[in-house]
């Protein structure tokens, strides 16, 4: 299924939508100390990945490193989301201000 352009904001919202979904199908209630084990667990699938890319490369799968990136940043969001931020705001707050230190 293809996704036309939406904002982040909206991303973000379609995002704790679907989690919360989960949560509920799951019955479990969402935390910032689940979620980001969660998120380490997603970075461990894609270093797995890496890996089998290179030494193990009969195990190399692309779906799965596809996939493991999609999901940290999903819970990436979830976390900022928890945490009460806006995931645009905060990203656009490093980028100026990276922006300025590559100036100076």
């Amino acid at each position: 299924m293809k996704f036309s352009f939406m904002e982040v904001k909206e991303l973000q919202a379609r995002i704790i939508e679907l989690m919360d979904a989960w949560d509920k199908k799951r019955n479990t209630v969402p935390n910032e100390q689940l979620t980001f084990n969660h998120l380490v667990e997603e970075v461990g699938e894609l270093a797995r990945e890496y890996v089998n890319k290179e030494h193990r490369k009969e195990k190399y799968n692309e779906k799965e490193l596809e996939n493991a990136i999609g999901d940290a940043f999903i819970q990436l969001v979830r976390l900022a989301h928890l945490r009460g931020l806006d995931i645009e705001e905060v990203v656009l707050k490093i980028i100026e201000n990276d922006k300025k230190i590559l100036k100076s």
